[in-house]
């Protein structure tokens, strides 16, 4: 036992060792009934010499009662706790290994009366050597106690040339055996070893994992099982630990076919760095991620470890400042240069598809004299208002955005004209429903202009915004003659 840890190993083995004994005690309590038959059978043939029969009932009386008691005290050591009476383990351990080995030479020993044979000895040793891999030097002691007693007890049983026969067979059966039981007993410790050795790779594993500043956690590749998570992972996505045993990586992915798409990366290349991703926690709240996984043999299982960075943060302030970039201050609508380029984007489509599409030109009347007279805040208010009751009028796919200082261009999702028309009426209806009920000390009202884009017309995009803009602009004139 000079190696590391040998306190565990013995407490490891003496409790292997104890559930083996416990089986032969339960393997010999059932044979001690055959035994019982065939001692029956014996004691009524004449022709058996009488004190191998009293010698052999004696034995196996022996035995039976041997497996009983320490039966007994097997399960009563187990019951009370093998790890904190392993000391008391290994002297009853011992002594039914030295009990066990001198029986079989008894019985052997008795047996030259009869059958002559020492089957029952070697059987013994063999099965020792076969399930004790624990005291090398007691278990060998043992041997060599018992053999100098089974040699002599030969010598002076066998008056013949055979004494030196079965001793030569029985010591090369007791060497044998003991080089069996070294084997065992050096494979035992090499195992033991090598399993301390894995543990603690798994501790220097688990303390790198626990230090590092970041979530991590691996899954299996196979079926995505959990199989470990620092604290920081399990505080990222809220996580119990009652609950490891139960979640899979599916779990905290917002989309699950960004896993299957970050797998089939892995699968291919062994590693993906800065994916960034949007996952969730187990109580359902979304989080964006960068996330650097790597393939792994996670003690011999492919397995998937995951390194991630909370980027929800910076997501949200990348959302507003697009937000910020894309939308008028004044407004809330969309800016000049969004707008613009959803135009094109639409013109491009509709070139390709030969497909319409719709533009409504909005200029405010008055604005300036509304400056001039009340203010620029109140300009201001001017501009909020009607562009309030243009969106509540537009249909939720479309699109508004603020052309110039009083000009609002809209998209509109729809090819129908007559739904156009009516939702341009609803917009000026809006109007003089504000000005009857005093909205304003002022008059609100907006010049429109439309224009239905055909593709067969062949227009630039440039010259459609003149087009809606000149329209605009003639309407304003009507109004104005009418007025």
């Amino acid at each position: 036992m000079d190696f590391k840890n040998s306190l565990e190993f013995e407490k490891k083995y003496i409790s292997i060792s104890i559930q083996r004994a416990k089986l032969l005690k339960l393997v010999l309590f059932a044979l001690s009934f055959f035994n019982f038959y065939l001692d029956l059978s014996l004691y009524k043939d004449d022709n058996t010499d009488i004190v191998y029969r009293q010698n052999l009932m004696k034995v196996h009386i022996i035995i039976l009662i041997l497996s009983i008691t320490y039966f007994i005290i097997y399960k009563l050591l187990e019951k009370a706790g093998l790890d904190r009476f392993y000391y008391i383990a290994k002297p009853v351990l011992l002594s039914n290994i030295f009990l066990t080995v001198l029986i079989g030479a008894l019985l052997s020993i008795n047996s030259q009366r009869f059958t002559v044979n020492i089957d029952a000895y070697i059987l013994a040793t063999l099965t020792i050597a076969l399930i004790v891999p624990i005291y090398p030097k007691w278990v060998i002691g043992i041997y060599c106690l018992n053999h100098i007693f089974f040699l002599a007890s030969i010598s002076c049983s066998c008056k013949n040339n055979t004494a030196i026969i079965k001793q030569g067979n029985s010591t090369t059966t007791v060497l044998t055996a003991i080089v069996l039981y070294l084997i065992i007993y050096s494979y035992n410790v090499k195992n033991f070893i090598n399993e301390q050795i894995l543990k603690e790779d798994k501790l220097t594993f688990i303390k790198l994992f626990e230090i590092n500043p970041f979530p991590l956690l691996i899954s299996r590749f196979e079926d995505g099982k959990i199989q470990y998570t620092n604290n920081k992972a399990m505080l990222f996505y809220d996580i119990k630990k009652e609950e490891l045993d139960t979640i899979n990586h599916r779990d905290v992915y917002k989309n699950t076919s960004d896993l299957d798409t970050i797998c089939e990366i892995l699968n291919k290349n062994g590693k993906l760095n800065d994916y960034v991703v949007e996952q969730k926690t187990l109580l359902g709240h979304s989080k964006y991620a960068i996330v650097n996984y790597e393939l792994i043999d996670y003690f011999g299982e492919k397995s998937i470890l995951s390194g991630v960075a909370d980027i929800t943060e910076i997501k949200r302030m990348e959302n507003e400042l697009k937000i910020h970039a894309s939308t008028d201050a004044l407004t809330g609508v969309l800016n000049r240069r969004v707008g613009m380029d959803l135009i094109m984007e639409k013109f491009d489509k509709a070139k390709n598809n030969g497909e319409e599409f719709n533009l409504c030109f909005f200029d405010i009347d008055n604005l300036k004299i509304v400056n001039d007279k009340y203010g620029h805040l109140e300009g201001d208010s001017l501009i909020t208002a009607v562009c309030k009751v243009i969106r509540e009028e537009m249909k939720p796919n479309d699109i508004i955005f603020r052309y110039g200082g009083d000009e609002f261009i809209i998209l509109f999702d729809s090819n129908s004209e007559s739904e156009i028309d009516k939702t341009c009426l609803r917009i000026s209806k809006r109007f003089d429903d504000m000005n009857k009920d005093g909205y304003k000390p002022y008059s609100i009202n907006a010049s429109i202009g439309i224009f239905s884009h055909k593709p067969e017309i062949g227009l630039t995009l440039e010259e459609i915004i003149e087009i809606v803009d000149k329209n605009m602009y003639n309407n304003k004139l009507r109004r104005k003659e009418t007025i």
